[in-house]
């Protein structure tokens, strides 16, 4: 049986400092080499180089770049949601929907490479199942729709009209952005309806 050094298994635990620093490293390095580059042609060997860490380190952090990338979609998924929770009212909607399309449009390389790779589905996926945390811990507008199916459905509408617009022209207008996720979006779920489910 091989038993770890002690460094080796400090790093695979999540919680140490130094691990903490070169998942970061890691991170940051990725997100800078997807502002000039698709992720495709990125390496791993460019990543590590970028984040000052050596390739056995790479490893003991992540099985592929492909996990790298899930880990900072992950990342980006909570940016995203401290932006846009809570809607309590249109006025905070169209506040909350605005910082988060500035947030989107101010990383935009990262974000069109985020949402045209594999790690989308997570993005999706992540998003979901934290908003439905958040919607049952707070009060909901509309208590008959079933949380898990209003969060997939904003997630889903959310990440499929961010695709859209990033796949524009760079001056599309931030502002018809807001409109049309509000419309699509908040202001649907936000509304109170008397529905009568059986």
């Amino acid at each position: 049986m091989i038993v770890p050094s002690a460094p080796q298994n400090r790093l695979r635990r999540p919680d140490d400092p130094r691990a903490l620093k070169s998942r970061r490293a890691l991170r940051d390095a990725l997100l800078a080499l997807l502002e000039k580059r698709t992720f495709e042609q990125i390496t791993i060997k460019e990543i590590t180089s970028a984040a000052g860490v050596s390739y056995p380190v790479f490893f003991r952090q992540f099985a592929s770049k492909e996990e790298l990338l899930n880990d900072l979609a992950a990342s980006e998924v909570g940016g995203l949601l401290a932006l846009t929770h809570p809607i309590v009212d249109e006025a905070v909607a169209m506040n909350n929907l605005r910082e988060m399309c500035n947030y989107v449009q101010q990383r935009r390389p990262l974000w069109k490479s985020l949402l045209t790779t594999g790690a989308a589905s997570t993005m999706r996926s992540e998003f979901a199942r934290i908003s439905a945390e958040i919607a049952k811990a707070g009060p909901q507008a509309n208590p008959w729709l079933p949380v898990e199916l209003a969060s997939s459905f904003v997630a889903t509408g959310i990440f499929e009209i961010l695709a859209w617009w990033l796949n524009q022209p760079e001056d599309y207008p931030v502002g018809n952005i807001v409109k049309i996720l509000h419309a699509l979006i908040a202001r649907p779920l936000s509304l109170p309806q008397n529905v009568q489910l059986d």
